[in-house]
This record gives C-alpha cells, structure tokens and sequence, in this order.
C-alpha cells in the first residue's frame, strides 16, 4: 500500500509539474498575443514608422492601378479591427485557461480545475465533432463556408483600385492564388458595387473581370499591371484565370500542406488529452490526501 502510495504520489507530482510548465506557455502566449491584438487596434501609430516601406509599395500600387486613394490617413488598426479583435479575445483565452491550469495544479484548487477541466471537455469534443461532421456532411460545410464569401464578393467588391479591407483582400487572393471569384469569373455578373469602367492613363475599359483575375507572376502588392487590358475585356483561359475559382484554390493550398497540417492537428490534440488526463490525476490525488483547496 505505501508503495502504492508512493507511485500515485510521484505521478501526481509529475502530473502537477506538466501542467504549471505547459498551462504558463499558455498563458504567455495569450499575454503576448493580447499585446499584439491591442497594440495594432489602439496603437498603430507606434507601428507606423515599422511599417513605412510596406505602406509606400501599397501607395504605388494604387498609384499604378489609377486610385486616387492616399495612405496618409491610413489606420491599419481599423483596416485590421476583425483580426485584432480575434487576437484578443485569442490572447484573453489563452490567458485565462492557462492561468487556471497553473493555479488549480499548483495550489491544488478544486474549482480552478474543475473548469479547467470542463473548458478542455468542451474544445476536445468540439474538435472531435468538427471531424465527424467535416466527413459525413461535406457538402453542406462546403455551401456554408461558400455563402458569406459569396456576399462578400456581390455587395462589397469594388474593383483593383479600391482601397477597402474587402476589396484588397479579394484582390489578394485573387493574385496569390491566381485565381477569379469565388467559384468562376462568373461570380461577378452580381458584384453590384464593382466598377467595370476602368480608368488610367486617361483611357477608358470596359471590363468582364477584375484586373486582377489576369494571369500575372507579379506578387501581391508589387502588382505590375498589364500591358494591355484585353486579359480583362476579352478573358480567355489563356490570358486570365477565369476558370479557376478561389475556394477551389484555396482548398487545393490546404491539401498540398494537408500532413503538415495533420501533424499540427495532432500534435495539439494529443497535448490536449494529456493536459486533461493529467488535472484528473492532480484532482484525484489531492482529494485522495485531503490536500484540495475549495476557494
């Protein structure tokens, strides 16, 4: 019985020393992506100066693209307010969970590892639900995750000169990706903000696609425009990427990196498992010994 004892002991202990190693990586790392988030979204001026360079090759690409939009205004705080905000509530998260795993295994409190213990119960079996659901009802994921993009494209695009988030993202994609709307260039027969008549250097085109959809090795934003518009008044498959939808491309990038994916996937999943395992084995073990903290 004392060897026993002495086991449950020593895997208590290891269990315990884990769980305040690993739940304080947690808990910095929510601190520092709480820092991020709020320095980006309330500080950018301090980001300003870092990100001179980076502002003055997006001004030319404008420039080129015949905007008259100007940076000096710019915010990068309000252009990224919904990432900010997720790296917030991120870094919160991450803070609070890795505090409560530190607090409950080392102190041995009793409700900092119950839900702690609830918290991880819940994110391990909405991952485990995500991958069942993921293959056994594909199709429908695939229209859910295709329709706000979808609306995003119809009520917000605005063409390769626009310099709102959602236009530049388009825009982003559609160059790095090489690729045109969501499924096809026929997506944007319904973009009722994008503006077909394209002016620059005083000339006026009529566009069946953004600019660009058209095939181009220029990276995002050193966009080099074309020569000729004809890519974009008269596409073919030749001169634009017009049978090739982003989702689709999207998707494919995500297969080519899938085992690296697969082993970040697991790799948490398995940390998860054994972060769980490891509190019931503190929270077993200090009950046991009378040694558990209820405030």
């Amino acid at each position: 019985m004392a060897c026993q004892s002495q086991n449950m002991n020593a895997c208590s202990s290891f269990a315990q020393c884990v769980l305040v190693i690993i739940n304080t990586i947690f808990a910095v790392f929510g601190i520092v992506f709480l820092i991020v988030g709020c320095m980006v979204r309330f500080g950018s001026s301090l980001l300003d100066d870092r990100l001179q360079t980076l502002y003055a090759v997006v001004q030319e690409y404008f420039e080129k693209s015949g905007s008259t939009s100007s940076l000096s205004d710019f915010n990068i705080g309000d252009f990224l307010q919904s990432a900010t905000l997720a790296f917030i509530l991120i870094g919160v998260f991450f803070f609070i969970i890795g505090m409560l795993g530190c607090l409950g295994a080392c102190c041995k409190i009793r409700w900092c590892l119950i839900v702690y213990l609830v918290i991880l119960g819940i994110i391990i079996a909405g991952e485990v639900t995500f991958i069942i659901l993921v293959y056994t009802i594909d199709g429908k994921i695939q229209e859910t995750m295709r329709t706000p993009l979808y609306d995003s494209l119809r009520d917000d695009y605005k063409g390769i000169n626009s310099s709102e988030a959602v236009s530049v993202g388009w825009n982003f994609a559609m160059v790095t990706f090489k690729c045109c709307g969501v499924t096809n260039y026929t997506d944007f027969e319904k973009a009722s903000k994008w503006q077909r008549n394209y002016t620059v250097n005083g000339q006026t085109f009529h566009l069946q696609v953004p600019i660009a959809c058209c095939k181009s090795n220029s990276s995002f934003p050193n966009v080099q425009l074309p020569d000729d518009f004809s890519c974009a008044v008269s596409p073919t498959t030749a001169t634009a990427n017009i049978d090739k939808g982003c989702y689709d491309a999207l998707v494919d990038f995500i297969l080519d990196h899938i085992n690296i994916l697969i082993a970040v996937g697991a790799s948490v999943g398995a940390v998860e498992i054994l972060m769980f395992i490891f509190a019931i084995c503190v929270l077993c073990a200090a009950q046991k010994d009378d040694d558990v903290k209820d405030f």
